[in-house]
């Protein structure tokens, strides 16, 4: 049975229990998960196939949902999930505070960070709202492709870390462009972390909301100004 709010603008998820049952033998079952829709609402037998494509199962003979709940809040990112139609547009996510960070020494062979290293970025989008700690740790990167993307992680938060230590080190090892998020923190152990592994900062995002999950490329411009190098930050999709 379906429950949840009616119809209304934005994104849709579906949190659900099912049981899939393999031709060759065995179940799998699940308890409360969630996925992205690609509209307000779903059928069943969409919605199993959706699960089997998200988890890529093999050989699935049937999927049973028993129950499921639609929710209205921002995608996720599930994966093989249709965007929604639309033609390119660009989201302005400057804030009264955005800035940019770098390493003041650049890594061994670069002669530092360079406009085009900031611009058109594909956008690893993390989204953490709702989550009780909304920092992402290695666990919470591990099912994005990192290397040479925009890594934003959307915290629904001003203040606190928005990566652990662990997490800063992994995003080097797997090649990010840069991190970005809406925390406005810009000091302490994760700031030391992300400038140790040579990897750029932008903090005080705003408008996360507007990106979709997947697809959203990054741009980002800085310019001094007497309180730190501030950055004008566009997220263009489509």
């Amino acid at each position: 049975m379906t429950t949840g709010t009616g119809p209304g603008p934005g994104q849709w998820r579906v949190d659900f229990d099912a049981e899939v049952v393999f031709s060759n033998g065995g179940s799998l079952r699940t308890e409360g998960f969630r996925l992205d829709i690609p509209g307000h609402d779903i059928g069943d037998a969409d919605l199993g196939e959706l699960l089997v494509r998200h988890l890529g199962l093999l050989m699935v003979g049937s999927t049973t949902i028993t129950r499921k709940k639609l929710i209205q809040e921002p995608h996720k990112g599930s994966r093989n999930t249709a965007p929604g139609a639309g033609g390119r547009r660009a989201a302005d996510l400057t804030g009264p505070v955005t800035r940019v960070d770098w390493p003041a020494e650049p890594p061994v062979g670069a002669a530092g960070p360079d406009l085009a290293d900031l611009v058109d970025l594909p956008v690893a989008l993390v989204r953490l709202l709702g989550a009780a700690t909304p920092v992402a740790d290695r666990l919470a990167l591990a099912p994005f492709d990192l290397t040479g993307h925009a890594v934003v992680v959307h915290t629904g938060r001003e203040d606190g870390p928005y990566v652990t230590e662990e997490a800063a080190v992994l995003l080097a090892d797997r090649g990010a462009a840069l991190v970005a998020t809406d925390s406005r923190r810009r000091t302490g152990l994760v700031a030391d972390a992300l400038a140790k592994s040579g990897l750029p900062a932008v903090t005080g995002l705003v408008g996360l909301d507007a990106l979709p999950a997947t697809g959203a490329r990054l741009h980002v411009v800085p310019f001094p100004s007497p309180d730190g190098v501030r950055a004008r930050v566009y997220g263009v999709v489509g």
